[in-house]
């Protein structure tokens, strides 16, 4: 798979990246992190397909 970002996702990407490195919480802090870690995830879905829950650690509420 290959990922493109623009010059601003990347440094925004890279910004988190930095914090996670010092905190080791992968937390957004603005809007444009938190836009650009959704935007990740949907390209991971659409690449990924259909995935099994077991893998993604989700649980369904019954």
């Amino acid at each position: 798979m290959e990922l493109r970002l623009t010059d601003r996702e990347a440094l925004a990407l890279y910004r988190m990246l930095l914090r996670w490195e010092k905190t080791g919480r992968l937390a957004p802090r603005e809007v444009e992190e938190e836009q650009l870690l959704w935007d990740l995830q949907c390209l991971l879905e659409k690449e990924l397909g259909p995935v099994n829950e077991e893998v993604t650690g989700r649980w369904r509420k019954e």
